[in-house]
Order: C-alpha cells, then structure tokens, then sequence
C-alpha cells in the first residue's frame, strides 16, 4: 500500500556549527558602538550553493563568511536597505547576473516593497533563488505584547513592529514580482502560556478561523523562506492583456473579505479580464456551477476556493491551455491543479500539480491520469459530462469526479502545474464532515479502494480511527 505523506509537515533545520574564523570584511560596516551578531544559523542551514550573490541589508550580509566556506565559488555582494533614496540602485549588479538574492528582516518594511523587488528582480538569472528571513507578526508572543500595552524592552529586534509582517502578505507580494516562495525552516516558540493559546483557539472560533492556526503558524517566530523565480509566470505575464478569458470563475462565498482579500485581487484573473461569479448561498459545490452556467457565457468554469490568490501569468498559461483543447473534447476534459496522479511510465501514483498551500510550495509535474484532486480548484466546460454528486457534500468531491470520470466516462481527468496561492486560514486538521465524505467516496468507488488522496488514503480502517 503505498501511503501518501503531506507536503505540508514544519521543517525544522538544525542550527549549522559556524567555522571558529574572523569574518570577512563586507562594505556595510556595523553601527558605532553595536557589536556584531552572529549569522541566523537556520537561515544559513537553507541556503542553497550559488555563483553570484546578492545580499540586500546588514543581516543576510552577515552570512557571507559562512556560505563561503562551504560554496567557495560565491561571490557575494551587500548592498544596505533601500530606505529614503536611489543611492542603492546605482550599486547594484547588471542586469540577469545574480542567482541568489538574499533581503534582510525589515526589507518588506519599505513603503515601496514591490518596486524594490521589482528592481532587484532585474539583477537576477533565470532559474535565480530567493531567500529571506521574515520576522512573523503574528505569533502568540506579539499578540501577548499588544494586551500588555507594549511591555517590550526598548531596542528588543524580535518586538520591533517595523520588522513583523504576516507571512501571507509577504507571499503574495512575492508572488506579484514573480517569486513563488515555500517555507524551508523556522525558529519555533518553544514555550507558550497554554491558557493564553486556549483562548486565541475560542477567539479564533468565534470570527470564524481555523483553530489549527495557534498550533502551527503563530508558534514560528521567524521564517526562512526560499523561493525560486518563476520564469514561465513572468514569460506569461508580459503578454499583452486578453480582451476576455475563455474561462468565467465561479466562487461559493461564505466570508467576503476573504473573497475580496484572494479572488477579486488576483492578477492573474485580471490580465485575461476574466468574469468572476461569486454564488453567496450555494448549498453545495454544484449548486455553484448551475447557478453560474446560467450567469455566464463562457466556455469554460473555473470552479475555486474563495480563499484562493491567482498570481500573475495564470490567467494567460490556463487561457493557452484551454485554447489548445479541440472543441470536441471539451464537454469530458476535466482538469485539477493539485492532486494524486499517475508517473508517465503508469507504474506509481504520484502527487502532481502545483500549489502554494498556506506556507507550504507543492511543486510536481502535471499527470495525464489522475485519480484525485484537491477542491482548492477545478475546471470543467459549460457542457461538461462531468456532474458533482450533492451527497459528497463539500469534501472530497473533486475525487469522486475523478473516479467517476475514469469508470463511467471512460476519461482520464489531468492534472495541470500552475502556480495558485491556497490563502486558507483554517486549520491543519480533518473535520469530520471529511471523515463523513470519505465513507460515501469508499462506498461509491469500492474498486479503487484504497482511495488515494493528497489529505489521507481512504480505508474503513481509517474511518472508523477517526470516528473512534
């Protein structure tokens, strides 16, 4: 039985042992009267080999000596924080001649963040990484700091709200400059006040968030973020706008300013102009799509998550996709963006697709055969053959049409790699309506059993662990 593991287990990279040497003398010389700090350990630990580096502010600077001795070919460059003037563009490197690009806490507290990226983004090759050390600003210890009035020694760097940002702010303004990041380690809280946490879990529940949020995200006190340039995104991005897209989206909305805050404000759905739906109300996921197959006249629904962000270039690689499509294949192609498929030799199932899932960048090839997706989101035509089950409920439904697809219609769903950001603030868990859809799903597809899924592999054993 092959067992399936998430992509979105912490990575906890151990602190490396710096080398007993005198640093290297960078440009930036420290403060009068402030020693040096060490280098951020576990943002040395994740830093890839590179031939020409780019270090923006004092921190990241500081890793030099270290990366050098274990990537001797580095050359690396420090420029300080683009604060208040041009003099640091006039210092940087030609243009496509970095493949590592390194921003220090407080980069993203510049007033024009996005242009700077844009900008530094010009130094950079194609194929460039990008890595930054993000101090979170929502962890439990600030929201503790804000009840207390400010209680913080002054000077304190990990209490300093200009270097605090919340990581899916800073993610999309990365996706916006065509960087898709993942979370490659963190620094932990090791200690929190367990009733304090209790009760941001019963605040959480009461505006309507996922609870798992206080376990996972809150307790990383900072982020080391590794994020590789997206060459195919920014290629796509440049095209000229479309004048209307071959796809409308059609979103169930339950919360409206997460709608706003992800769907409404993707770039990648206004470079092709596309029609968005939102269905308030919808009883179930096809509900959604009968009330927008009479709204719209396209000829393809894009069918997502409202917490869903459509970074650039997306809008314009689905639109080609579906182009390519012939017309008379359109009413049974079903395709998926993040799910569980089938490798190119048919041999093994494989997770295939492309999200950025929360904090985590699930990145796989696509699959020709798919045997199941993720809900986050789908595409079918107007005249799709392919029907959602309302007793699926809203779990698990995107694999029952898989499933139904390859033994009722003889189809073989697809699964696409294109970026999309999963901006979901809910929590890790499975709730139990899942465990529910899961029992229906085993019980209409008993051939495929054990159901393969990127959340869990569907057995009765697992069900009934999960009711027990």
């Amino acid at each position: 039985m092959l067992m399936l593991l998430t992509d979105d287990t912490p990575v906890r990279a151990p602190a490396p042992v710096c080398p007993h040497r005198t640093p290297i003398e960078m440009r930036q010389a420290e403060p009068a009267g402030r020693p040096p700090r060490p280098p951020d350990g576990r943002w040395l630990a994740v830093l890839p080999p590179a031939r020409q580096v780019l270090a923006v502010g004092e921190e990241a600077a500081l890793l030099a000596p270290w990366h050098r001795q274990q990537h001797a070919q580095a050359r690396w460059q420090a420029v300080p924080l683009p604060v208040g003037g041009e003099t640091v563009a006039s210092a940087l490197p030609p243009a496509g001649s970095v493949d590592l690009l390194l921003l220090s806490p407080g980069f993203f507290a510049l007033t024009d963040a996005d242009r700077w990226l844009a900008r530094l983004g010009e130094c950079c090759a194609p194929g460039a990484r990008l890595s930054l050390a993000l101090d979170n600003g929502c962890t439990l210890e600030r929201m503790a700091r804000l009840l207390e009035a400010g209680t913080a020694a002054a000077g304190d760097p990990q209490q300093d709200p200009a270097r605090a940002h919340a990581p899916a702010t800073v993610y999309k303004l990365l996706l916006d400059a065509g960087w898709l990041p993942h979370l490659a380690a963190h620094e932990p809280i090791e200690t929190a006040d367990p009733a304090f946490a209790q009760g941001v879990r019963q605040l959480a529940s009461l505006l309507g968030l996922g609870e798992g949020c206080v376990d996972e995200v809150h307790r990383m006190r900072r982020l080391h973020v590794l994020a590789r340039r997206d060459d195919a995104g920014r290629a796509a991005a440049a095209r000229p706008p479309r004048a209307s897209a071959p796809f409308a989206v059609v979103v169930p909305t339950t919360d409206e300013a997460q709608l706003r805050a992800n769907v409404l404000a993707s770039p990648g759905l206004r470079e092709v102009n596309a029609r968005i739906a939102v269905c308030r109300g919808a009883t179930s996921p096809g509900d959604a799509i009968a009330q927008a197959e009479a709204a719209c006249d396209a000829d393809w629904l894009l069918l997502c998550h409202q917490d869903v962000y459509f970074p650039p270039g997306f809008g314009q690689r689905l639109a080609a996709e579906l182009d390519a499509i012939p017309a008379h294949e359109r009413s049974r192609t079903l395709l998926g963006f993040i799910g569980v498929g089938v490798d190119a030799q048919g041999q093994r199932l494989m997770r295939a697709g492309q999200v950025i899932d929360r904090l985590i960048h699930m990145d796989h090839p696509g699959s020709g055969v798919a045997l199941s997706f993720d809900e986050v989101a789908i595409v079918v035509s107007r005249d799709s053959i392919h029907r959602i089950a309302p007793e699926m409920g809203w779990h698990l439904w995107a694999t029952d049409l898989c499933l139904t697809a390859i033994s009722r219609h003889l189809v073989m769903p697809r699964l696409l790699s294109l970026p999309l950001f999963h901006n979901s603030r809910t929590g890790w868990g499975l709730p139990e309506a899942f465990v529910d859809s899961a029992d229906r799903l085993m019980a209409r597809h008993p051939a495929f059993a054990p159901i393969h899924t990127l959340c869990a592999t569907l057995t009765p054993e697992f069900v009934a662990s999960r009711r027990a």
